[in-house]
């Protein structure tokens, strides 16, 4: 493990045995379906969900057989989630990697997204827990939703900051919020603790996105694995944009304008709406509220359970706040 990811130390030994787990999961007698497979989970990220899941676990009364199988489950829900998203996005890079649907084509991208989706399903059965199974299902339907209102919303100020909200809640804080209440859940937690950690993965989450969102404009283009501003160009309202429209109702011309398709076009408006809000300071009004929901996540776990995982559970929070990419 990365030195500078010391922190999941107490969890070492576990992340490096749901890695397998996960790189076994979904295995099929068709070769190509593999090779799928290993590309996607060979270019995904740091782990952050099961690493939670397996800590909130730790946190009470840790489990093998059920923590694995549900930080295994966690990760390749995300994954799914990211092939679908970059092929209704048209992403062509990720991590700086081809996505799925960039190096097989769309159709494929979308059936091997349907294939994770019901592996993760499979494998978060094993657990027999049926809450857990519940939030889990709930959790994919909310993911889809987030995404639908994406897309509803694209180049549109005019659901502002509150739709804004509901989207990070239902793509992105849903699922750390599911990491953390299902690990506290099959680890034997009391209801008022279940509660506390549903409340820290939410917070986590959230303050995980705000971060996405300042990263689109500000990280190194190699850092972020994406084109910069590639969210704005999509139509996609950051709370760096929603703060800066919020102030200046009168420019929401300029987003809506992004969606011509003349890319010279395009290019230009995104450039002067990019400078117009770094200008304006929404990076650092949004760092700000980042900042706030990270606290929040930290209240909520303070003297809860064990206080080694405890401690890796925040700095993980610290890790995410002020992460590069």
């Amino acid at each position: 493990m990365d030195p500078i990811f010391s922190f999941l130390d107490p969890v070492k030994e576990e992340l490096a045995e749901t890695e397998s787990v996960l790189m076994a999961s979904g295995q099929s007698d068709h070769p190509w379906i593999n090779e799928l497979l290993d590309y996607i989970l060979m270019t995904s990220g740091k782990r952050a969900r099961p690493a939670i899941t397996l800590l909130s676990g730790k946190l009470f009364e840790y489990n093998k057989n059920l923590h694995i199988p549900m930080a295994v489950a966690v990760e390749l829900l995300h994954t799914a989630s990211l092939v679908h998203d970059d092929t209704v996005d048209q992403s062509k890079m990720r991590r700086n990697s081809e996505t799925i649907n960039a190096k097989y084509g769309d159709n494929v991208a979308i059936l091997f997204g349907d294939y994770l989706f019901a592996t993760a399903a499979e494998i978060v059965c094993t657990t027999e827990n049926v809450q857990v199974i519940r939030i889990f299902s709930q959790t994919l339907r909310m993911l889809a939703d987030g995404e639908l209102r994406e897309i509803d919303q694209a180049f549109d100020p005019s659901s502002g900051l509150p739709g804004y909200w509901a989207r990070v809640e239902r793509k992105t804080s849903s699922l750390f919020s599911t990491s953390a209440e299902c690990g506290a859940i099959l680890g034997k937690a009391s209801a008022a603790d279940i509660e506390k950690m549903k409340l820290y993965g939410t917070m986590v989450g959230t303050a995980f996105q705000i971060i996405d969102d300042i990263l689109d404009f500000e990280a190194e283009e190699k850092e972020l694995g994406k084109p910069l501003g590639q969210d704005l160009k999509q139509g996609i309202l950051t709370l760096p944009v929603l703060l800066y429209l919020q102030n200046h109702p009168e420019n929401d011309n300029l987003v809506r304008s992004l969606k011509t398709t003349n890319e010279v076009e395009k290019e230009s408006s995104l450039s002067h709406i990019l400078d117009l809000i770094k200008s304006e300071g929404c990076i650092e009004q949004s760092y700000e509220i980042a900042q706030d929901y990270a606290s929040r996540a930290l209240q909520a776990i303070e003297a809860t359970g064990n206080i080694v995982p405890r401690d890796s559970l925040q700095q993980i929070v610290e890790f995410i706040i002020s992460r590069k990419r």
